[in-house]
């Protein structure tokens, strides 16, 4: 048996190659560390201070927690969280699933539909969210459609609705963006398991039930953490439709640091706010991942 030769790799030569690497990767680093690494650090500092953004800082300690957590917006905002992720990660799920196991059994024209449903996902939020705000209005176009059967819904002026309402106007602007992962996930799936299935007698259904969805895990992992990140973090359709209102039922977290940052600039406060924020994220993705996520071989 014949020993195979290794090239011997000289120090110069791999120094030049890890120059190059680091050269490659310099901008994105650079950039890393002065609009996320700096601002995270001083952000972390805030938090231990009271600074009106205009006076030297004064150190705090814990205050501006304490404080967040004794404030009765803290309990609302945290009810409206779970309201809006209540409404919005079932049906987000629901319809993506839907429309890309139609585009997927579609026999032609599903890049066509594909892009269709993916479209609102490119749309401005401040375009689409003035536009919503007038046709679910009082007088809007929805209502006054309605009103020809005897109803009258007051999707952003009713506390008990309004969260819910802009949770449904997320789903659409969302939906084509899941359906292209849960369809990417279809067309990873080898044609042979399901010729296998079919094979073995398995119906429709039961393939779909039986070996589609729990194939499709990677998919609904994702998916689900997106949308628990924006659950906790959304701010544009509530700032713009509603303002937060009314009575406080479509405030948010994201909501509550801007007001408090940059309207009664409480900026430590509003820092802390942040980082509380971004602690429920990652306590929501790890609940996803924990009781979610699989291991998933083909």
């Amino acid at each position: 048996m014949s020993d195979v030769s290794i090239p011997n790799v000289s120090l110069r030569e791999k120094i030049k190659k890890s120059t190059t690497g680091w050269l490659l990767i310099l901008p994105y680093v650079f950039f890393t560390i002065l609009f996320w690494l700096i601002p995270g650090i001083w952000s972390l500092i805030l938090t231990f201070e009271k600074w009106n953004m205009m006076s030297p800082p004064k150190f705090v300690g814990l205050h501006n927690f304490v404080s967040i957590f004794k404030d009765e917006l803290f309990l609302i905002t945290l009810r409206n969280t779970f309201q809006f992720i209540i409404v919005y990660i079932p049906l987000s799920v629901a319809f993506s699933l839907f429309v890309a196991w139609m585009i997927y059994k579609a026999r032609f024209g599903s890049t066509f539909f594909l892009i269709s449903f993916l479209l609102p996902y490119v749309t401005s939020g401040v375009a689409y969210s003035v536009i919503f705000n007038r046709l679910f209005a009082y007088d809007g176009v929805v209502n006054v459609f309605l009103r020809k059967f005897g109803l009258n819904i007051p999707f952003f002026t009713d506390p008990s609705i309004a969260m819910s309402s802009i949770a449904l106007l997320v789903v659409w602007k969302i939906m084509g963006y899941y359906s292209l992962i849960i369809y990417a996930g279809l067309q990873a799936i080898p044609p042979s398991i399901f010729e296998a299935a079919k094979i073995d007698g398995a119906n429709e259904g039961k393939t779909f039930f039986k070996i589609t969805l729990p194939l499709l895990n990677p998919a609904f992992t994702t998916i689900l953490v997106f949308a628990a990140i924006i659950s906790v973090n959304i701010f544009t359709e509530p700032y713009l439709i509603t303002e937060g209102g009314p009575f406080n039922a479509t405030r948010t977290f994201v909501f509550w640091t801007y007001k408090t940052a940059f309207e009664l600039l409480q900026a430590g406060k509003g820092s802390a706010l942040a980082f509380v924020t971004a602690a429920i994220s990652f306590v929501l993705v790890l609940i996803i991942r924990k009781y979610v996520e699989k291991e998933i071989e083909f």
